[in-house]
């Protein structure tokens, strides 16, 4: 990597913040989605700007997970999708959107030549997928509303498993359906299975993954959270500026079982787009609550977003 890069992305801020705090736990989740997050680790700019604190950085298998996290009050930052984010905020988990991580189209793959639509799909088949109020169950669902006249027709067929068991249960005909993210996706087609539903189909272009922070933390340490947010903001724009360097970090992080190559493609993709702005949240919360998933819904993105003025209001 060209040296300069990796200087420019660990010069966050000329002066750390006053607050930091002595310990905190980063969550994300396997997949090219968190790929702003495993440049931070990566480059270790955290460590470097704040060295008297120590950062737990763990990958936990859903956003449900990560949501237990928080309310354990075991996780102070971390990322995940939209539906069980706002599934938390509907219940009073105290945490709010610091920024998006990116929009991607989300796939669901099949095996099976003859699975073409949602229709295809016979009672006793099996789809995989992060957790039931993951946004792959929520494409899932407007989707069978679509097509089959009712969002919960496919509820029963639902089993959650983590991407890469996921991955290998449709390899062996253990699922019938993977909804599963990038890049595993990407791998399935490749392995010569085939795409039945895109969730830019059915939502249009919507954030897939953010990051999500507790608010007692963030109130507690405002100028670190202001120097996080930076930081995933030089994260996001390395990304985009140098996806050949950023690319072999991900590599890296991958323990070399993928090629550079491979994920240097994969950033490049049109379906994926690196950005901190929320999109498409209120209307996957609008959708939700039609169809019983919350009892409310935000009032505008100020409500669930931490600072609106950090990075954009969204939509």
């Amino acid at each position: 990597m060209k040296l300069m890069t990796v200087v420019a992305l660990l010069l966050v801020f000329a002066a750390p913040a006053n607050d930091a705090p002595a310990e905190m736990t980063i969550a994300y989740q396997p997949g090219l989605s968190y790929s702003n997050l495993i440049v931070m680790r990566e480059t270790g700019v955290l460590e470097k700007k704040f060295p008297g604190t120590k950062f737990n950085w763990i990958i936990l298998s859903s956003t449900a997970a990560v949501r237990d996290g928080f309310i354990a009050n075991q996780i102070q930052v971390g990322a995940g999708s939209i539906p069980p984010f706002l599934t938390g905020w509907d219940r009073g988990v105290g945490w709010k959107i610091l920024a998006s991580l990116n929009q991607m189209d989300i796939w669901l793959v099949a095996k099976d030549k003859n699975l073409h639509t949602l229709k295809d799909l016979k009672p006793d088949m099996k789809i995989g997928m992060p957790s039931p109020d993951s946004i792959q169950s929520l494409t899932v669902r407007k989707a069978a509303l679509e097509q089959l006249g009712n969002a919960h027709a496919l509820d029963t067929a639902i089993v959650s498993i983590d991407h890469p068991s996921g991955m290998q249960a449709l390899s062996v005909g253990q699922l019938s359906a993977h909804m599963t993210a990038p890049p595993f996706q990407y791998e399935e087609v490749q392995s010569g299975d085939h795409v039945m539903l895109r969730s830019f189909d059915v939502f249009g272009r919507h954030t897939f993954n953010s990051v999500y922070v507790n608010e007692k933390f963030a109130s507690d340490h405002p100028a670190f959270i202001a120097a996080f947010y930076r930081a995933l903001l030089d994260a996001t724009q390395f990304l985009k500026a140098h996806p050949h360097e950023a690319a072999e970090m991900l590599a890296k992080d991958a323990g070399g079982k993928t090629p550079a190559s491979d994920f240097e493609s994969w950033i490049k993709r049109k379906d994926v787009i690196f950005s901190m702005t929320p999109r498409g949240v209120m209307q996957i919360a609008r959708f939700m609550q039609s169809i019983g998933g919350l009892t409310k819904v935000p009032g505008s993105m100020r409500d669930i977003e931490l600072n609106a003025t950090l990075g954009g209001a969204g939509d």
